[in-house]
């Protein structure tokens, strides 16, 4: 069985996964006219960020560290 910690970090890894998804999409050059536009990603996101005031105001570029960090159940031990 799943502890609550477990869980949390299980579906954090799939809405990071997400979030790198819709990032690496909006590459024009990549996917060309498929990419996803800039705007609909960044407003997708917008308020779910973790520390997303410090962030640029066009976080979709390669070399912006974006998400959120897991939960540690581990106490103080280690």
């Amino acid at each position: 069985m799943e502890t609550s910690f477990e869980l949390h970090n299980r579906w954090l890894k799939s809405v990071n996964g997400a979030l790198q998804r819709d990032r690496l999409l909006t590459d024009k050059i990549r996917f060309g006219p498929l990419a996803l536009k800039k705007q609909r990603v960044l407003n997708t996101w917008s308020g779910l960020l973790m520390d997303e005031a410090s962030l640029p105001d066009d976080w979709t570029y390669e070399g912006v560290l974006v998400g959120m960090r897991p939960l540690n159940d581990r106490h103080g031990i280690g």
